[in-house]
């Protein structure tokens, strides 16, 4: 057993008490040390490590604070977390629960797809099988606009620039509006996907605070007072990973200190169309300031690879020759795929039955979680994909999703999101990653039990 109880003990570390601790949690959170195991008596492990009776007896306290261990006088110290909740969670842990994956459902999607997709296949596909001209089909151009538009983006068909995907977009409006070594801004919390892009490309992240509204204005102008910040990266709208929603006054707010400080935004919308209906994009409040990006991705589904830009009319031409530059130009026929099923009507009904699903499914978690007593430390727009958890006092994010990925549930935790430093444990929870109800249930009722355990 003490081979397995110091496993990566590292005797020169300190204090020593939460180096030894540190060894026995990973050994129980793992399954080595089972639940109701005996741990050496004091001046047995204090013997074995060269340590004193005292500084064990520390580890152990420790331990015990965490829930972990167990004690009694004459009778020894035991492992008292069960791994293994219950014989009835045992029973469906061959079910793989990936709850860290934000992706919209699939149920009302398949059958317009299929019908378009067996359209595109009765119709000339010749139009779709060639190269296209610099801007792109000025017929599928003239859709995806008008489809902008009913989103509360008001500006002009040459503003529209179709690319690959959002990932791709947000590629292209970054190389357009920044140079390498800029300082570009981003939520001190944000999707690892623009940090990925940023870095790759040679530019700077630089984290601003955030708060329960979203990204904090003053902040990000304090920090441009200290170093030029280049450009903004936001996502205002069921931020990624916290789920805030920006409300318009902040909106407004930001987009005074973006002008003032001549900050250019990227205004990443993906998940607009989730918040109430009275919150308008950011570009709204300053389109002269603003790129505005998103896709079909999320409201539709990941395969629809489609991502759309809104960029400023003096340099269209430049994001045109960037995505060339990039992927030449995005398929023609999927772009006509996308274009049909938005002048049939089904991106409109698909979107908003996501959204009922979305709601459906936070009041879900909701009533769920609601037997924690921390119930009020996690952040969800109502509709939103996923939410936000704090772990409680006790729980480090590794030790947990260590624990859940042990009942086969897959999380992200704030070490996945986060730009640099340390931030408050917690983890994103996607609750649209399984297609029934019932199998969200029972893995948010999963997440609910261990945290039960340990608080």
């Amino acid at each position: 057993m003490l081979d397995t109880l110091l496993l990566g003990f590292n005797p020169k570390a300190r204090p020593l008490y939460l180096e030894i601790a540190r060894c026995i949690e990973n050994a129980i959170l793992k399954g080595q040390l089972a639940y109701q195991d005996k741990l050496p008596a004091h001046r047995t492990l204090a013997s074995e490590i060269g340590s004193s009776a005292v500084t064990v007896r520390q580890a152990y306290q420790e331990l015990e604070s965490k829930a972990l261990l167990s004690s009694g006088v004459g009778k020894g110290t035991f492992v008292s977390f069960n791994v293994n909740l219950s014989a009835g969670i045992k029973g469906r842990t061959q079910n793989e629960f990936n709850l860290s994956l934000v992706t919209p459902l699939n149920g009302p999607l398949l059958k317009p797809i299929s019908a378009q997709l067996s359209a595109l296949a009765n119709a000339d596909l010749s139009a779709y099988c060639d190269y296209e001209a610099d801007a792109g089909n000025p017929e599928q151009l003239a859709i995806l606009h008008q489809w902008l538009q009913a989103q509360g983006i008001d500006c002009e068909q040459s503003q529209v620039i179709a690319c690959h995907d959002a990932q791709h977009a947000l590629l292209v409006a970054v190389l357009a509006c920044t140079q390498v070594g800029d300082r570009v801004a981003v939520e001190s919390l944000c999707y690892p996907g623009i940090l990925s892009v940023l870095r790759q490309t040679g530019r700077i992240p630089v984290p601003v605070a955030l708060d329960e509204q979203g990204l904090v204005p003053n902040s990000l102008e304090r920090l441009h007072e200290k170093q030029t910040i280049r450009a903004l990266m936001l996502v205002a709208s069921c931020q990624n990973p916290t789920g805030t929603v920006m409300p318009n006054q902040r909106r407004e707010q930001l987009a005074k200190v973006v002008k003032r400080c001549a900050i250019q935004v990227i205004d990443d919308d993906i998940y607009g169309f989730l918040a109430a209906e009275e919150i308008k994009p950011f570009f709204h409040f300053a389109p002269q300031q603003s790129i505005y990006l998103t896709s079909l991705s999320k409201c539709i589904s990941p395969s629809l690879r489609l991502g759309l830009l809104v960029v400023p009319k003096s340099s269209s031409d430049d994001y045109i020759n960037l995505v060339r530059t990039t992927v030449w130009l995005p398929s023609p026929l999927l772009m006509q795929l996308a274009c049909q099923l938005i002048s049939s009507g089904a991106v409109a009904k698909i979107t908003q039955w996501q959204k009922r699903q979305a709601l459906a499914r936070q009041n879900l978690a909701k009533n769920i979680l609601r037997e924690l007593e921390f119930v009020n430390q996690y952040q969800a727009e109502h509709s939103a994909y996923h939410l936000w958890l704090y772990l409680p006092h006790g729980w480090t994010s590794q030790a947990f999703l260590e624990v859940m990925l042990s009942h086969h549930i897959h999380l992200s935790g704030e070490q996945h999101f986060s730009v640099e430093g340390e931030q408050r444990p917690a983890v994103r929870i996607s609750l649209m990653a399984t297609q029934s109800l019932s199998d969200l249930k029972h893995a948010l009722g999963l997440i609910r039990d261990v945290l039960l355990r340990r608080t």
